[in-house]
């Protein structure tokens, strides 16, 4: 029979095995987890790490495209008579773009002369300013008065030029060169021609101006005045 002492050295000597084997399993675990793992990275890493880098990139690039745009002087983009005063338009209003305007003045010349010519005053109203609307439509009257009629044909329009444009305050305006060959005549209550010829082509050179309110929401440009060119 063993004696106490004894007893307790040895139950003390299988606690420490135990205490020490234990400690090993937990190191190794330790290990495992620090060393265990690959020291480089995955090709599923790699590219991923790539795709946030070309992202970021091309984030960072269109900002900058965004702030150089910004700062760039409007100037830069326009040219000829007209170049400073259309600058100052498109800091104003940044939508503003002249070609685009260009062709919503030819249009809107074809539909202003065949318009007048019809006696449509819901056509004209939106395109003109309250002056020409005013006096486009005393016209109109007068002819209407007499029982009289106009046919206005529209053969080629043969120049459409930006020649001024200019900013006071809020109030843009740009004045464009017409050049356009066309018939026109009035017909009285007969149907027979009283004034012109519709037979005949006449060359009409005009300068128009139009306006519009930068600060408006409402984007129509009106045509504020008409002289000979």
């Amino acid at each position: 029979m063993l004696e106490p002492e004894f007893e307790t050295l040895v139950a003390m000597d299988i606690l420490q095995i135990l205490f020490f084997a234990g400690l090993a399993v937990f190191l190794a675990v330790q290990l495992y987890r620090v060393l265990g793992r690959p020291t480089g990275r995955t090709h599923e890493e790699h590219v991923r790490e790539e795709r946030e880098r070309a992202a970021a990139a091309a984030a960072a690039g269109e900002a900058s495209a965004t702030e150089i745009d910004a700062a760039r002087p409007a100037s830069s983009a326009f040219s000829g008579p007209a170049g400073e005063g259309l600058a100052a338009i498109a800091q104003a209003d940044r939508s503003f773009d002249p070609n685009s305007f260009a062709e919503g003045a030819k249009q809107a010349y074809s539909m202003i002369v065949e318009a007048y010519a019809k006696g449509d005053r819901e056509a004209l109203e939106p395109l003109l300013s309250e002056r020409v609307y005013k006096a486009y439509d005393a016209s109109i009257s007068q002819r209407e008065s007499a029982g009289q009629t106009m046919v206005t044909e529209i053969e080629r329009l043969r120049r459409s030029d930006i020649v001024e444009a200019s900013l006071n305050d809020n109030r843009a305006k740009v004045k464009v060169a017409f050049s356009a060959e066309l018939a026109s005549e009035v017909r009285g209550p007969d149907g027979k021609a009283v004034e012109g010829d519709l037979t005949l082509l006449k060359t009409v050179d005009e300068i128009w101006s139009f306006e519009r309110d930068v600060t408006s929401g409402n984007p129509n440009w009106r045509l504020s005045a008409v002289k000979t060119a």
